[in-house]
């Protein structure tokens, strides 16, 4: 069984399954008996499906009794109803530092499906820590132990303090007799004195043990960060068993080489992570994974719900920086006072309720990896100007800070406004534009790839099903024809948020017109609703006639803009209102000859 590190501790481990519970209709008298009874410091108050509702304490109820609080009130009118949760599988270290920050002695602890399953105490969280420092003690101590090296601690005073079993069998000394004991009061070891007296470290040091047995030794100096020595490591191999060490040395590397390929053989592919039939999102894809092997910022437009995060995170795993930091920034969801703590980070004591320590910002965080500005044209001006700094010079300031932080980051910005508009009206800054757009891809709305949908919905539907548990055998023909039908303003996200409430709401195991109206979507869903829709069936037969009509048009827009704009594809993709890229692959599609600027 792998001996987990301490950071990997979960919550659910540590927590206190056996605690304290009332309905919401329980009186504060029956709750006070109930916790003197069974010796509860605090009660949750749950739903009968066992969800959460609110909180009391001990210490919360003695404050309501000394105000004269009448005992028949429900529990649910005087309980703490905005509590701070955790789940089962959160990280036991994450869990102590909410309850640092925000003062708490207690988390009730729920499992995936919501339902209140424990309780974290402060007392859980050390008993927790304790048991797994206690666990990794003794893993340590077997690691050391089995080590083919010989260890060899002393202290300040050359006192011996660890001797592990290899220095046993090596020097012919027990543990038992030298633990304890001055260095040079059982044999002078010229090595460990002089690293002590000097300071300084001595490596790959050559030494006859005793006739016809040579080892290499290697000795560091333990020093604090004030700067004392307060004692001496030294290891010592036998290099005899060098070709045995060798052959493991192979042994292993070639277990972590099969280990790295049925890893990578596991990771999603990029048609995995986003997934599109339509030839011309597949050639976005393909510039996607084109531009991954660059350091390229990349700006990715779309409307909402499109899947710029997923087209994102392909670029990321078919990168040079996969196995460093991804890191996400939703531009619109930080409040604009928060936003340079969140990106820079901040020192501390920078303003109040700053974390003693500091923090660091998603920039940091993201060093030597890739960090995704989502919704960048939500940006304030103001940080605008400071991400620019950023990307010109590599480097920044927290805030409250004195020394400058350098990063090494890959950006990859996303939005579904135009900032070409954005910097006419001054509401972007033009500077910073031209830094994104080095590479600009565009992702297609659902409605122009309703080539898509069939593939997505039986993705959604696999998906869906598993996460719901549910038995889905599919979806019938006409079912999928309304889905097909519609236009979907909300694009990928609205179709699987769809799908989610069908699946969640139907009966039986196939999606049919019935588990649409069981879902209430149907109206939103019939003919005529989004515009674009309708019955006629010669109409929906002329797709490609209608396709036609529609390049043709296209065709035409642009050969007249190309033409007032002497054949200058800067002026005449300014014109148009779109990206250069932009305008080279609808003259490439469209068969537009190319005329020099």
């Amino acid at each position: 069984m792998p001996v987990l590190r301490i950071s990997e501790l979960q919550v659910g481990e540590a927590m206190t399954k056996r605690f304290g519970t009332a309905s919401p209709d329980e009186t504060l008298e029956q709750v006070i008996a109930a916790m003197l009874q069974n010796r509860w410091e605090e009660v949750v108050v749950v739903e009968g499906n066992g969800k959460l509702l609110g909180l009391v304490t001990k210490e919360h109820l003695v404050r309501i009794l000394s105000d004269g609080l009448p005992q028949d009130k429900p529990i649910i009118d005087v309980c703490h109803r905005n509590v701070f949760t955790t789940t089962t599988t959160e990280d036991l270290v994450l869990a102590r530092d909410v309850m640092r920050e925000h003062h708490i002695g207690r988390l009730p602890v729920l499992d995936e499906t919501g339902t209140v399953v424990g309780i974290l105490t402060a007392k859980d969280v050390c008993n927790g820590f304790s048991d797994k420092l206690e666990v990794i003690g003794r893993h340590m101590q077997a690691v050391m132990d089995n080590i083919t090296e010989a260890i060899q601690v002393v202290d300040c005073f050359g006192v011996i303090t660890y001797w592990n079993k290899a220095a046993e069998r090596m020097f012919g000394l027990k543990a038992d007799d030298v633990v304890g004991k001055r260095l040079k009061e059982i044999y002078d070891d010229g090595l460990i004195e002089s690293v002590l007296k000097e300071a300084k470290s001595r490596r790959n040091v050559l030494a006859e043990l005793k006739p016809q047995q040579y080892a290499i030794r290697n000795a560091v100096p333990v020093i604090t960060p004030a700067g004392d020595v307060i004692g001496v490591v030294c290891t010592t191999q036998d290099v005899t068993q060098t070709m045995s060490l060798l052959d493991r040395l192979h042994y292993a590397n070639s277990k972590v080489k099969k280990l790295e390929k049925r890893v990578r053989q596991s990771e999603p592919s990029s048609e995995d992570v986003f997934y599109t039939a339509d030839k011309f999102t597949l050639r976005v894809l393909q510039q996607a994974r084109k531009v991954a092997a660059t350091d390229a910022t990349v700006l990715i437009q779309g409307e909402s719900g499109t899947g710029k995060e997923l087209l994102a995170r392909v670029i990321y795993q078919n990168s040079k920086r996969s196995n460093r930091p991804f890191v996400e920034i939703n531009c619109s969801a930080i409040p604009e006072t928060l936003f340079e703590s969140e990106m820079f980070g901040y020192e501390s004591g920078s303003f109040t309720g700053a974390k003693r320590e500091g923090k660091p910002g998603k920039f940091e965080l993201a060093h030597d990896g890739t960090i995704f500005l989502d919704e960048i044209g939500e940006l304030p001006l103001e940080m605008q100007a400071k991400l620019l700094r950023v990307i010109q010079e590599g480097r920044f300031y927290r805030v409250g800070g004195t020394n400058p932080i350098e990063v090494n980051v890959r950006l990859i910005a996303a939005t579904n406004r135009n900032l070409h508009e954005m910097v006419s009206e001054g509401r972007f800054r033009e500077d910073l534009f031209y830094r994104l757009n080095v590479v600009t891809l565009e992702i297609p709305p659902l409605r122009e790839r309703k080539g898509d949908i069939p593939g997505l919905v039986a993705r959604f539907i696999n998906e869906l099903a598993t996460d719901y548990d549910r038995e889905v055998d599919g979806i019938d023909d006409e079912a999928l024809d309304v889905l097909v039908d519609y236009d979907w303003p909300g694009n990928v996200r609205q179709l699987r948020n769809v799908l989610e409430s069908i699946i969640i709401l139907m009966e039986g195991n196939l999606i049919t017109l019935h588990s649409l109206e069981e879902a209430g979507v149907m109206d939103m869903l019939r003919p005529g609703n989004n515009g674009s829709r309708t019955k006629d069936k010669e109409v929906l037969m002329a797709g490609e006639v209608l396709e036609e009509a529609v390049a043709k048009t296209e065709r035409d827009v642009i050969m007249r803009a190309l033409e007032e704009c002497g054949y200058n594809k800067a002026r005449t993709a300014e014109m148009l209102g779109i990206p250069r890229s932009t305008l080279y692959y609808k003259l490439r599609t469209l068969g537009i000859p190319s005329i020099s600027d």
